[in-house]
């Protein structure tokens, strides 16, 4: 199990291996490990939630709401340490089907947002302490969300 400050590498791995769950809507029982649950607060544009009850009633709402998803960094600046930080740019895109519509829509945004990380005490791997929606802009053409 690791131990110590957390480290660029186990941060930048960590990013990686959150947007590729999102995308193909992993089950929840996968991404709860990558929150902590004690302190754990998620700001989204729509909802602020809580623990992992919070993260949970979040992710329900959005994997049966949103498809194709494809979620690309755009920028990245990592502060390791025994809590890191993660600042990041993320381009999503994806499509909504609104019933009773003949067609599904696109949607995208640039979402600017912060993560404070900590070190798990019981896997010794990086979970979200506090995850930050703090900008979130629609693209040329996107209707809102």
């Amino acid at each position: 199990m690791a131990t110590g400050p957390l480290t660029e590498d186990e941060l930048r791995q960590f990013v990686d291996d959150w947007y590729q769950k999102l995308d193909v809507h992993a089950p929840v029982e996968e991404v709860l490990p990558l929150l902590a649950d004690e302190g754990l607060e998620l700001v989204f544009p729509e909802v602020t939630e809580h623990g992992h009850a919070g993260f949970k009633s979040w992710y329900e709402k959005v994997t049966n709401r949103f498809f194709d998803e494809v979620h690309e960094l755009k920028e990245l600046n990592i502060t390791p340490g025994e809590n890191g930080l993660i600042q990041l740019v993320v381009n999503w895109q994806c499509k909504i089907w609104d019933p009773p519509d003949a067609k599904s829509k696109w949607l995208g945004f640039d979402a600017t947002q912060t993560w404070d990380m900590v070190r798990s005490p019981e896997t010794g791997k990086p979970q979200i302490l506090r995850y930050s929606v703090d900008k979130f802009i629609p693209m040329p053409g996107s209707p809102p969300l």
